[in-house]
């Protein structure tokens, strides 16, 4: 009988590990991954010969990262082509937990009492206002010492190391998606991370938290917060803000603060200013050639927000035109498609449970990374679709067969089979998607699915597309 290969698992077909046993390995492990994504390996694998050689796989010193991803790499550049593409860039923690110290993992917080790694990651997203996930584009991995030395000097050359990420990756995805707008959070508001990006050219959005010193030619230069602060505004929108639940981190909380949904009012200014650059980049020797760095500022601000609640504002550095409101909405509208690769974090920890995963050694874990990114990717198309074109065609978010089993299931009178509603003649993508989290066991009614209980739903709707499948072939 012709193997089972789940849509996602296609996305590793034509990887070049060195060994055709390899490929042939990645393509089963792969499957298992994605027919149950949020099951351990135990349960995913079926069998204790196919759950060592998953283990022996993930461990080999010849599988990496960049092999197992170069196939669904090669497939999101296609997915790409001929159209604006936006590119979210973010770095996330991966914690492990166990009393048992696994072999190449470090510090992810201040405390040191927890172990991992760091993620950074790059999605292309497309840029016609869908917002469409259409792939990874890049990866990189960081691990962090047991201690972080307490010298002024190294402190800083690390940080400029750890910084040095975000162009690199940057300019990376660039060699393949020259014209791809990069999208980065406060976290990469460096001046040496923005030179680096106009220096190579490259369009770029990137929200900035620290004010600095302009060069204008004046006795006492101003600063760019008050600057950008007095830019003509260009335009106004009203835009809904959705609800944010109080983290349990202080600084989470600090930085994305809870609080209820409602309507916001935004003005939106920009402004062009020449950012000087830092005297410290002399003091560390980075100095570069240029005595200032010219940029475009736009800047969101809420008024009139209501009493208590922390008003919207975002200041954000650009190489794209300002000149108009169309564009400076467009720079803004940018922006806010970042937040997709937010969601494709929880899609990896919630819906495929991947900081649970059992793997002894960073080795074993970067390379299941490199798997479950993937899988957490079609997790993110599929809900993706349904929210942002809920009118979609159901098959624009699943492929036919899935949307035929489904019809299936919703006819059957079994009392074991899963409760799901019947899908219309001419069914849409959010049909499909509240089908599909039915499945795992979600009510209408309480609103829309979490990723937990999307990825239960996945699961078993592959099972069950597994069972068509044979059926059919006997």
């Amino acid at each position: 009988m012709e193997r089972f290969i789940p849509e996602a698992a296609e996305e590793f077909d034509g990887a070049d590990l060195g060994d055709e046993r390899l490929n042939r390995r990645l393509m089963r492990d792969a499957s298992c991954v994605a027919t149950a994504p949020a099951a351990g390996f135990p349960r995913a694998s079926g069998s204790d010969g196919e759950l060592e050689g998953i283990y022996r796989f993930f461990r080999n010193e010849r599988v990496t990262p960049a092999k197992i991803l170069r196939p669904h790499l090669d497939n999101t550049i296609a997915r790409a082509k001929d159209q604006l593409v936006l590119v979210a860039h973010d770095t996330t923690e991966l914690a492990f937990g166990g009393s048992s110290l696994r072999a190449g993992l470090g510090r992810i917080n201040v405390s040191g009492q927890r172990q991992g790694f760091f993620a950074h990651v790059a999605l292309a997203v497309a840029g016609d206002g869908s917002r469409r996930p259409l792939g990874m584009v890049g990866l990189q991995t960081m691990v962090r010492g047991e201690k972080a030395t307490a010298h002024l000097r190294h402190k800083r050359r690390s940080r400029v190391s750890e910084m040095a990420r975000w162009p690199e990756l940057a300019l990376r995805v660039a060699e393949s998606l020259p014209s791809a707008i990069h999208l980065m959070d406060r976290e990469a508001d460096s001046y040496e991370v923005i030179s680096s990006l106009v220096g190579a050219n490259a369009r770029f959005v990137v929200r900035v938290c620290r004010d600095r010193v302009l060069l204008d030619g004046a006795e006492r230069n101003p600063k760019l917060f008050k600057t950008a602060d007095q830019g003509v505004i260009l335009a106004r929108r009203t835009v809904p803000l959705s609800r944010r639940r109080k983290h349990h981190h202080p600084r989470i909380r600090r930085i994305h603060p809870p609080r209820d949904e409602r309507l916001a009012n935004l003005q939106i200014r920009a402004t062009s200013v020449p950012i000087k650059r830092p005297d410290r980049l002399k003091k560390w020797g980075l100095l570069d050639d240029q005595p200032s760095l010219a940029v475009n500022i736009v800047t969101v601000e809420e008024v009139d927000a209501p009493e208590g609640a922390t008003p919207v504002s975002w200041r954000l550095v650009t190489t794209e035109p300002i000149s108009t409101p169309a564009q400076v909405e467009a720079v803004v509208d940018h922006y806010r498609a970042r937040w997709v690769i937010e969601e494709l974090f929880k899609a990896l920890k919630t819906g495929c449970h991947f900081e649970k995963r059992q793997l002894e050694s960073f080795r074993a874990l970067v390379n299941a990374l490199a798997v479950f990114l993937v899988i957490a990717w079609r997790l993110l198309l599929l809900r993706s679709t349904a929210r942002l074109e809920p009118e979609a065609h159901a098959e624009k978010a699943l492929s036919a067969r899935q949307v035929t089993v489904l019809r299936a299931i919703a006819k059957m009178k079994h009392p074991n089979a899963p409760r799901i509603d019947a899908l219309p003649e001419q069914a849409s993508a959010r049909d499909a998607l509240l089908a599909v989290a039915q499945m795992g066991g979600h009510l209408k009614s309480n609103g829309d699915p979490g990723w937990q209980v999307l990825g239960r739903g996945y699961e078993s709707l592959l099972l069950v597309e597994l069972g068509w499948i044979a059926r059919e072939q006997m």
